[in-house]
């Protein structure tokens, strides 16, 4: 097959969508975030991109807090308004029910059927970005979005970027961690 060279961007890879949530000057807001990933399993470390200019990226900076929050495909409405409008112009607090959990450092949605609860470990700056990494300190599930006490893609529903439309997850294509045992030659 051959390979054509393209003009350099991301991986045409679809990207989770999360909503980002912090506290500005005292109110909750929220930000659609397709830049987001995690770093580390064990410990569970996150990180999440936002541009330099958005509103958000103040809450963070002040408290050291930030919530991520899976939105199902069903909210894809307001998951996009939120990542259309600054939180400068539009109040946000009332797009979503926000809930805290033990520690009332950042707003989670009650309507996302996951919420992760982050501690700002590092900032890093990049020409048009500030990446908050995070170390997750609470973690969310709806109850009927479990499987054998285990969150369920399925039942979670999220929501994907790729290129300029959202997607919904497909069938599953394999089992992570037993796909490629066959190719492991035994000595």
């Amino acid at each position: 097959m051959k390979k054509i060279q393209l003009q350099n961007q991301p991986p045409a890879t679809p990207l989770p969508i999360v909503i980002a949530g912090a506290l500005v000057d005292g109110k909750e807001n929220y930000l659609t975030i397709g830049a987001y990933g995690v770093m580390s399993v064990q410990p569970p470390v996150v990180y999440i991109s936002s541009m330099k200019a958005h509103y958000t990226n103040a809450g963070i900076k002040k408290t050291g807090y930030f919530s991520i929050n899976v939105p199902s495909a069903d909210l894809i409405k307001k998951t996009d308004y939120c990542g259309l409008v600054s939180g400068r112009d539009s109040d946000k607090s009332l797009v979503f029910s926000a809930f805290y959990g033990e520690k009332k450092y950042a707003p989670m949605i009650r309507e996302c059927p996951v919420n992760v609860l982050c501690k700002v470990a590092k900032t890093m700056e990049l020409p048009n970005n500030e990446v908050f990494i995070g170390d997750v300190v609470e973690y969310y599930v709806d109850k009927d979005c479990l499987t054998d006490n285990s969150p369920d893609p399925k039942k979670i529903d999220p929501l994907l970027l790729a290129g300029r439309s959202y997607r919904k997850l497909g069938r599953i294509a394999g089992t992570a961690f037993a796909a490629g045992k066959a190719l492991i030659k035994k000595s």
